[in-house]
Protein backbone atom coordinates (compact mmCIF):
# COMPACT_ATOMS: atom_id res chain seq x y z
CA UNK A 1 0.00 0.00 0.00
CA UNK A 2 1.30 3.43 -0.99
CA UNK A 3 0.90 6.54 1.19
CA UNK A 4 1.25 8.93 -1.75
CA UNK A 5 -1.77 7.49 -3.56
CA UNK A 6 -4.08 6.97 -0.56
CA UNK A 7 -5.04 10.05 1.41
CA UNK A 8 -6.75 8.20 4.25
CA UNK A 9 -3.74 5.90 4.65
CA UNK A 10 -1.19 8.72 4.89
CA UNK A 11 -3.33 10.58 7.44
CA UNK A 12 -3.75 7.40 9.49
CA UNK A 13 -0.02 6.66 9.35
CA UNK A 14 1.05 10.20 10.24
CA UNK A 15 -1.44 10.37 13.12
CA UNK A 16 -0.44 6.96 14.48
CA UNK A 17 3.22 7.93 14.47
CA UNK A 18 2.36 11.13 16.32
CA UNK A 19 0.58 9.02 18.95
CA UNK A 20 3.88 7.15 19.35
CA UNK A 21 5.65 10.46 20.01
CA UNK A 22 3.00 11.55 22.47
CA UNK A 23 2.98 8.54 24.81
CA UNK A 24 6.58 8.85 26.10
CA UNK A 25 6.33 12.65 25.88
CA UNK A 26 3.36 12.61 28.25
CA UNK A 27 5.15 10.16 30.55
CA UNK A 28 8.50 11.97 30.72
CA UNK A 29 7.03 15.49 30.77
CA UNK A 30 4.18 14.86 33.24
CA UNK A 31 4.31 11.53 35.07
CA UNK A 32 8.03 11.63 35.97
CA UNK A 33 8.13 15.32 37.09
CA UNK A 34 4.95 14.75 39.10
CA UNK A 35 6.55 11.65 40.66
CA UNK A 36 9.59 13.74 41.66
CA UNK A 37 7.59 16.72 42.96
CA UNK A 38 5.34 14.44 45.05
CA UNK A 39 8.45 13.09 46.75
CA UNK A 40 9.58 16.53 47.83
CA UNK A 41 12.08 17.49 45.13
CA UNK A 42 12.38 21.20 44.39
CA UNK A 43 11.85 23.35 41.29
CA UNK A 44 15.46 22.95 40.17
CA UNK A 45 15.25 19.12 40.07
CA UNK A 46 11.86 19.13 38.34
CA UNK A 47 12.99 21.79 35.86
CA UNK A 48 16.17 19.83 35.04
CA UNK A 49 14.15 16.67 34.36
CA UNK A 50 11.74 18.62 32.15
CA UNK A 51 14.60 20.26 30.24
CA UNK A 52 15.85 16.83 29.18
CA UNK A 53 12.45 16.12 27.59
CA UNK A 54 12.90 19.00 25.14
CA UNK A 55 16.65 19.68 24.79
CA UNK A 56 17.28 17.12 21.98
CA UNK A 57 14.48 18.73 19.98
CA UNK A 58 16.73 21.78 19.85
CA UNK A 59 19.07 19.76 17.64
CA UNK A 60 16.42 18.60 15.18
CA UNK A 61 18.02 20.93 12.63
CA UNK A 62 21.01 18.56 12.55
CA UNK A 63 18.81 15.60 11.60
CA UNK A 64 17.03 17.50 8.82
CA UNK A 65 19.93 17.72 6.31
CA UNK A 66 21.00 14.15 7.11
CA UNK A 67 17.53 12.75 6.48
CA UNK A 68 17.20 14.88 3.33
CA UNK A 69 20.56 13.69 1.95
CA UNK A 70 20.81 10.02 3.00
CA UNK A 71 18.19 7.47 2.03
CA UNK A 72 17.74 3.77 1.35
CA UNK A 73 15.82 3.93 -1.96
CA UNK A 74 14.69 0.32 -1.70
CA UNK A 75 12.83 1.05 1.55
CA UNK A 76 11.84 4.69 0.99
CA UNK A 77 13.20 8.14 1.80
CA UNK A 78 11.81 8.46 5.34
CA UNK A 79 10.61 5.01 6.42
CA UNK A 80 14.01 3.53 7.50
CA UNK A 81 14.65 6.51 9.76
CA UNK A 82 11.17 6.25 11.28
CA UNK A 83 11.48 2.52 12.04
CA UNK A 84 14.98 2.89 13.54
CA UNK A 85 13.99 5.81 15.75
CA UNK A 86 10.79 4.11 16.90
CA UNK A 87 12.67 0.98 17.96
CA UNK A 88 15.20 3.01 19.94
CA UNK A 89 12.41 4.98 21.60
CA UNK A 90 10.98 1.74 22.93
CA UNK A 91 14.38 0.47 24.08
CA UNK A 92 15.29 3.63 25.99
CA UNK A 93 11.91 3.81 27.76
CA UNK A 94 12.35 0.20 28.85
CA UNK A 95 15.86 0.97 30.14
CA UNK A 96 14.40 3.23 32.86
CA UNK A 97 13.69 -0.03 34.70
CA UNK A 98 17.42 -0.08 35.48
CA UNK A 99 16.94 2.81 37.95
CA UNK A 100 15.62 1.34 41.24
CA UNK A 101 14.63 4.77 42.65
CA UNK A 102 14.28 7.76 40.35
CA UNK A 103 14.74 10.21 43.23
CA UNK A 104 18.11 8.74 44.22
CA UNK A 105 19.93 8.94 40.89
CA UNK A 106 18.69 12.06 39.15
CA UNK A 107 21.68 12.34 36.82
CA UNK A 108 21.17 8.81 35.43
CA UNK A 109 17.45 9.54 35.06
CA UNK A 110 18.23 12.77 33.21
CA UNK A 111 20.70 11.09 30.84
CA UNK A 112 18.31 8.26 29.96
CA UNK A 113 15.45 10.70 29.37
CA UNK A 114 17.83 12.80 27.27
CA UNK A 115 18.87 9.78 25.17
CA UNK A 116 15.25 8.73 24.70
CA UNK A 117 14.30 12.20 23.57
CA UNK A 118 17.10 12.16 20.98
CA UNK A 119 15.37 9.25 19.26
CA UNK A 120 11.92 10.76 19.83
CA UNK A 121 13.20 13.90 18.08
CA UNK A 122 14.66 11.84 15.22
CA UNK A 123 11.33 10.07 14.72
CA UNK A 124 9.58 13.46 14.79
CA UNK A 125 11.92 14.88 12.13
CA UNK A 126 11.43 11.87 9.85
CA UNK A 127 7.64 11.96 10.25
CA UNK A 128 7.53 15.71 9.60
CA UNK A 129 9.69 15.19 6.50
CA UNK A 130 7.25 12.52 5.34
CA UNK A 131 4.39 14.98 5.87
CA UNK A 132 6.19 17.73 3.92
CA UNK A 133 6.73 15.23 1.07
CA UNK A 134 3.18 13.90 0.91
CA UNK A 135 0.72 16.59 2.03
CA UNK A 136 -0.91 18.94 -0.47
CA UNK A 137 -1.28 22.65 0.37
CA UNK A 138 -5.05 22.22 0.58
CA UNK A 139 -4.83 19.61 3.36
CA UNK A 140 -1.94 20.92 5.47
CA UNK A 141 -4.03 22.85 7.99
CA UNK A 142 -6.42 19.95 8.58
CA UNK A 143 -3.63 17.35 8.56
CA UNK A 144 -1.47 19.31 11.01
CA UNK A 145 -4.47 19.62 13.29
CA UNK A 146 -5.13 15.88 13.23
CA UNK A 147 -1.43 15.05 13.67
CA UNK A 148 -0.95 17.30 16.66
CA UNK A 149 -4.26 16.10 18.12
CA UNK A 150 -2.85 12.59 17.88
CA UNK A 151 0.22 13.65 19.84
CA UNK A 152 -2.09 15.04 22.52
CA UNK A 153 -3.96 11.72 22.48
CA UNK A 154 -0.69 9.87 23.00
CA UNK A 155 0.19 12.36 25.73
CA UNK A 156 -3.07 11.54 27.51
CA UNK A 157 -2.05 7.88 27.53
CA UNK A 158 1.49 8.67 28.68
CA UNK A 159 0.51 11.23 31.32
CA UNK A 160 -2.93 10.48 32.73
CA UNK A 161 -3.02 6.81 31.79
CA UNK A 162 0.49 5.95 32.98
CA UNK A 163 0.14 8.00 36.18
CA UNK A 164 -2.98 6.00 37.01
CA UNK A 165 -1.20 2.75 36.14
CA UNK A 166 1.71 3.68 38.41
CA UNK A 167 -0.72 4.43 41.24
CA UNK A 168 -2.47 1.06 40.93
CA UNK A 169 0.60 -1.07 40.11
CA UNK A 170 4.13 0.32 39.94
CA UNK A 171 6.51 2.25 37.70
CA UNK A 172 8.00 -0.89 36.15
CA UNK A 173 4.61 -2.05 34.88
CA UNK A 174 3.98 1.32 33.25
CA UNK A 175 7.36 1.17 31.50
CA UNK A 176 6.69 -2.33 30.12
CA UNK A 177 3.22 -1.35 28.87
CA UNK A 178 4.64 1.74 27.11
CA UNK A 179 7.34 -0.31 25.43
CA UNK A 180 4.80 -2.81 24.12
CA UNK A 181 2.64 -0.02 22.66
CA UNK A 182 5.62 1.64 20.95
CA UNK A 183 6.73 -1.65 19.38
CA UNK A 184 3.19 -2.34 18.15
CA UNK A 185 3.01 1.08 16.48
CA UNK A 186 6.35 0.39 14.79
CA UNK A 187 4.52 -2.19 12.66
CA UNK A 188 2.64 0.61 10.83
CA UNK A 189 5.63 2.06 8.91
CA UNK A 190 6.92 -1.48 8.34
CA UNK A 191 3.74 -2.49 6.47
CA UNK A 192 3.30 0.53 4.15
CA UNK A 193 5.25 2.12 1.28
CA UNK A 194 5.78 5.84 0.83
CA UNK A 195 5.17 5.86 -2.91
CA UNK A 196 5.04 3.54 -5.91
CA UNK A 197 7.14 6.00 -7.94
CA UNK A 198 10.94 5.77 -8.14
CA UNK A 199 12.74 7.95 -5.61
CA UNK A 200 14.29 10.99 -7.25
CA UNK A 201 17.88 12.13 -6.77
CA UNK A 202 18.24 13.86 -3.43
CA UNK A 203 20.48 16.88 -2.76
CA UNK A 204 23.83 16.40 -1.08
CA UNK A 205 24.39 17.73 2.45
CA UNK A 206 26.43 20.66 1.07
CA UNK A 207 23.57 21.65 -1.23
CA UNK A 208 21.06 21.42 1.61
CA UNK A 209 23.21 23.67 3.81
CA UNK A 210 23.62 26.18 0.97
CA UNK A 211 19.85 26.18 0.53
CA UNK A 212 19.35 26.91 4.24
CA UNK A 213 21.71 29.88 4.01
CA UNK A 214 19.73 31.25 1.07
CA UNK A 215 16.33 30.72 2.64
CA UNK A 216 17.25 32.38 5.95
CA UNK A 217 18.30 35.38 3.91
CA UNK A 218 14.59 35.92 3.21
CA UNK A 219 13.13 38.30 5.80
CA UNK A 220 9.95 36.36 6.57
CA UNK A 221 11.84 33.07 6.89
CA UNK A 222 14.25 34.68 9.37
CA UNK A 223 11.49 36.39 11.37
CA UNK A 224 9.70 33.04 11.59
CA UNK A 225 12.87 31.58 13.13
CA UNK A 226 12.91 34.38 15.74
CA UNK A 227 9.22 33.77 16.41
CA UNK A 228 9.78 30.08 17.06
CA UNK A 229 12.85 30.81 19.26
CA UNK A 230 10.67 32.82 21.65
CA UNK A 231 7.38 30.98 21.17
CA UNK A 232 7.14 28.90 24.35
CA UNK A 233 9.51 30.53 26.86
CA UNK A 234 6.55 31.67 28.94
CA UNK A 235 4.86 28.28 28.65
CA UNK A 236 8.05 26.56 29.83
CA UNK A 237 8.25 28.80 32.89
CA UNK A 238 4.66 28.27 34.03
CA UNK A 239 4.73 24.53 33.28
CA UNK A 240 7.91 23.87 35.28
CA UNK A 241 6.70 25.94 38.24
CA UNK A 242 3.22 24.42 38.24
CA UNK A 243 4.34 20.97 39.47
CA UNK A 244 5.74 22.39 42.72
CA UNK A 245 3.12 25.14 43.01
CA UNK A 246 0.22 22.68 42.89
CA UNK A 247 1.63 19.72 44.84
CA UNK A 248 3.63 21.57 47.51
CA UNK A 249 2.15 25.07 47.82
CA UNK A 250 -1.53 24.39 47.06
CA UNK A 251 -1.41 20.82 48.47
CA UNK A 252 -3.02 19.08 45.50
CA UNK A 253 -2.78 15.30 45.31
CA UNK A 254 -0.59 14.08 42.40
CA UNK A 255 -3.41 12.09 40.79
CA UNK A 256 -5.71 15.15 40.90
CA UNK A 257 -3.11 17.29 39.17
CA UNK A 258 -2.47 14.48 36.67
CA UNK A 259 -6.19 14.41 35.86
CA UNK A 260 -6.19 18.18 35.30
CA UNK A 261 -3.14 18.31 33.02
CA UNK A 262 -2.71 14.76 31.75
CA UNK A 263 -6.33 13.86 30.99
CA UNK A 264 -8.58 16.93 30.81
CA UNK A 265 -5.82 19.33 29.73
CA UNK A 266 -4.50 17.08 26.99
CA UNK A 267 -8.06 16.21 25.98
CA UNK A 268 -8.79 19.92 25.52
CA UNK A 269 -5.53 20.20 23.59
CA UNK A 270 -6.56 17.35 21.34
CA UNK A 271 -9.82 19.06 20.49
CA UNK A 272 -8.08 22.41 20.08
CA UNK A 273 -5.64 20.89 17.60
CA UNK A 274 -8.45 19.69 15.35
CA UNK A 275 -10.32 22.97 15.67
CA UNK A 276 -7.13 24.96 15.10
CA UNK A 277 -6.41 23.19 11.84
CA UNK A 278 -9.91 23.86 10.55
CA UNK A 279 -9.84 27.50 11.67
CA UNK A 280 -6.44 28.05 10.05
CA UNK A 281 -7.72 26.77 6.71
CA UNK A 282 -10.86 28.92 6.91
CA UNK A 283 -9.79 32.20 8.51
CA UNK A 284 -6.06 32.36 7.78
CA UNK A 285 -3.02 31.07 9.59
CA UNK A 286 -1.71 34.38 10.95
CA UNK A 287 -5.08 35.59 12.23
CA UNK A 288 -5.75 32.37 14.13
CA UNK A 289 -2.20 32.26 15.53
CA UNK A 290 -2.38 35.84 16.81
CA UNK A 291 -5.76 35.28 18.44
CA UNK A 292 -4.53 32.14 20.21
CA UNK A 293 -1.31 33.81 21.37
CA UNK A 294 -3.19 36.79 22.80
CA UNK A 295 -5.59 34.41 24.56
CA UNK A 296 -2.62 32.65 26.21
CA UNK A 297 -1.19 35.96 27.43
CA UNK A 298 -4.56 37.11 28.79
CA UNK A 299 -5.13 33.81 30.57
CA UNK A 300 -1.76 33.92 32.36
CA UNK A 301 -2.32 37.54 33.34
CA UNK A 302 -5.71 36.68 34.85
CA UNK A 303 -4.24 33.70 36.74
CA UNK A 304 -1.36 35.79 38.12
CA UNK A 305 -3.55 38.72 39.14
CA UNK A 306 -6.10 36.35 40.69
CA UNK A 307 -3.67 34.62 43.06
CA UNK A 308 -6.15 35.10 45.92
CA UNK A 309 -8.45 32.67 44.08
CA UNK A 310 -5.88 29.86 43.71
CA UNK A 311 -7.49 27.92 46.54
CA UNK A 312 -10.81 27.89 44.64
CA UNK A 313 -10.72 24.85 42.39
CA UNK A 314 -13.20 26.26 39.85
CA UNK A 315 -10.85 29.18 39.11
CA UNK A 316 -7.81 26.94 38.74
CA UNK A 317 -9.63 24.45 36.50
CA UNK A 318 -11.01 27.13 34.17
CA UNK A 319 -7.72 28.96 33.70
CA UNK A 320 -5.72 25.73 33.50
CA UNK A 321 -7.92 24.40 30.69
CA UNK A 322 -7.80 27.62 28.67
CA UNK A 323 -4.01 27.21 28.48
CA UNK A 324 -3.91 23.91 26.51
CA UNK A 325 -6.77 25.09 24.28
CA UNK A 326 -4.90 28.25 23.27
CA UNK A 327 -1.55 26.43 23.10
CA UNK A 328 -2.83 23.73 20.77
CA UNK A 329 -4.54 26.17 18.40
CA UNK A 330 -1.42 28.35 18.33
CA UNK A 331 0.90 25.40 17.74
CA UNK A 332 -1.12 23.88 14.92
CA UNK A 333 -1.52 27.21 13.11
CA UNK A 334 2.21 27.89 13.41
CA UNK A 335 3.03 24.40 12.10
CA UNK A 336 1.06 25.28 8.99
CA UNK A 337 2.74 28.71 8.81
CA UNK A 338 6.21 27.14 9.03
CA UNK A 339 5.35 24.71 6.21
CA UNK A 340 4.10 27.62 4.11
CA UNK A 341 7.24 29.70 4.71
CA UNK A 342 9.52 26.71 3.99
CA UNK A 343 11.26 26.45 0.60
CA UNK A 344 10.49 23.15 -1.14
CA UNK A 345 14.14 22.57 -2.07
CA UNK A 346 15.12 22.24 1.61
CA UNK A 347 11.62 21.98 3.06
CA UNK A 348 12.28 19.16 5.52
CA UNK A 349 15.45 20.76 6.88
CA UNK A 350 13.94 24.24 7.18
CA UNK A 351 10.73 23.00 8.80
CA UNK A 352 12.79 20.87 11.18
CA UNK A 353 14.85 23.91 12.13
CA UNK A 354 11.67 25.79 13.01
CA UNK A 355 10.45 22.92 15.18
CA UNK A 356 13.87 22.78 16.87
CA UNK A 357 13.70 26.51 17.64
CA UNK A 358 10.25 26.02 19.16
CA UNK A 359 11.62 23.38 21.50
CA UNK A 360 14.60 25.57 22.38
CA UNK A 361 12.11 28.15 23.61
CA UNK A 362 10.35 25.57 25.79
CA UNK A 363 13.61 24.21 27.20
CA UNK A 364 14.79 27.73 27.98
CA UNK A 365 11.57 28.35 29.87
CA UNK A 366 12.06 25.15 31.88
CA UNK A 367 15.66 26.13 32.66
CA UNK A 368 14.95 29.65 33.93
CA UNK A 369 11.84 28.72 35.93
CA UNK A 370 13.72 27.92 39.15
CA UNK A 371 15.99 31.02 39.07
CA UNK A 372 12.94 33.22 38.49
CA UNK A 373 11.15 31.86 41.57
CA UNK A 374 14.17 32.88 43.66
CA UNK A 375 13.44 36.54 42.85
CA UNK A 376 9.73 36.61 41.98
CA UNK A 377 6.55 35.12 43.38
CA UNK A 378 4.62 32.51 41.42
CA UNK A 379 2.01 35.15 40.59
CA UNK A 380 4.70 37.46 39.19
CA UNK A 381 6.08 34.61 37.07
CA UNK A 382 2.67 34.21 35.42
CA UNK A 383 2.53 37.94 34.73
CA UNK A 384 6.04 37.80 33.22
CA UNK A 385 4.99 34.88 31.01
CA UNK A 386 2.05 36.97 29.77
CA UNK A 387 4.38 39.83 28.79
CA UNK A 388 6.70 37.42 26.95
CA UNK A 389 3.75 36.04 24.99
CA UNK A 390 2.74 39.53 23.90
CA UNK A 391 6.22 39.91 22.41
CA UNK A 392 5.78 36.61 20.57
CA UNK A 393 2.54 37.88 19.04
CA UNK A 394 4.31 40.93 17.64
CA UNK A 395 6.62 38.78 15.48
CA UNK A 396 3.62 37.55 13.49
CA UNK A 397 2.94 41.04 12.14
CA UNK A 398 6.23 40.99 10.19
CA UNK A 399 5.76 37.62 8.46
CA UNK A 400 4.63 37.28 4.84
CA UNK A 401 3.95 33.54 4.33
CA UNK A 402 4.39 33.78 0.54
CA UNK A 403 7.64 35.77 0.51
CA UNK A 404 9.87 32.69 0.30
CA UNK A 405 8.10 31.29 -2.74
CA UNK A 406 8.26 34.71 -4.44
CA UNK A 407 11.96 35.39 -3.88
CA UNK A 408 13.42 31.88 -4.28
CA UNK A 409 14.86 29.89 -5.98
CA UNK A 410 18.02 31.89 -6.54
CA UNK A 411 20.34 31.07 -9.41
CA UNK A 412 22.75 28.22 -8.52
CA UNK A 413 25.59 30.49 -9.66
CA UNK A 414 24.59 33.37 -7.39
CA UNK A 415 26.73 33.93 -4.29
CA UNK A 416 25.26 32.77 -0.97
CA UNK A 417 22.95 35.23 0.75
CA UNK A 418 25.05 37.41 3.07
CA UNK A 419 22.13 38.03 5.40
CA UNK A 420 21.36 34.32 5.43
CA UNK A 421 24.97 33.44 6.26
CA UNK A 422 25.02 35.91 9.15
CA UNK A 423 21.67 34.60 10.38
CA UNK A 424 22.76 30.95 10.28
CA UNK A 425 26.03 31.73 12.13
CA UNK A 426 24.20 33.77 14.78
CA UNK A 427 21.58 31.07 15.30
CA UNK A 428 24.29 28.41 15.56
CA UNK A 429 26.26 30.42 18.14
CA UNK A 430 23.11 31.01 20.20
CA UNK A 431 22.32 27.29 20.08
CA UNK A 432 25.79 26.35 21.35
CA UNK A 433 25.60 28.84 24.23
CA UNK A 434 22.11 27.68 25.13
CA UNK A 435 23.15 24.00 25.14
CA UNK A 436 26.11 24.65 27.43
CA UNK A 437 23.81 26.49 29.83
CA UNK A 438 21.27 23.65 29.99
CA UNK A 439 23.67 20.67 30.05
CA UNK A 440 26.18 22.17 32.52
CA UNK A 441 24.35 20.91 35.68
CA UNK A 442 24.66 17.31 34.41
CA UNK A 443 28.43 17.42 33.99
Amino acid sequence: MSLAERRWLRLFTLCTLYVAQGIPWGFTATTIPLYLADRGLDNAAVGAALAMTTLPYSFKWIWGPIIDAFTLPRFGRRRPWIVFAQGMMALTILSLILIPDLTEDLKLLAWIVLLHTVFNALQDVAVDALAVDLLDDSERGRANGLMYASKYGGGMIGAGGMTTLVAYTNLQTALIVQTAILLAIMLVPLLVRETDRPIEQRPRVREVLRGLVDVFGVRSALVTALLMLTLHVGLGVVTANAFVLFTQELKWQPDTYAQLTGIFGLGIGLGGSVIGGLLADRYGIKRVAMTASLAMAANWAVFGIGSSLWHHEWFVWVTSLVQPLATSILTVSLFALCMQVSWARVGASQFTAYMAFSNISTTLGFSIAAPLTEHFSYASCYALAALLQLGVTAWLLAIDPKQTSRELPRSPDAPPSRRGLIAVCALGAALIAFTVYVVRPLL
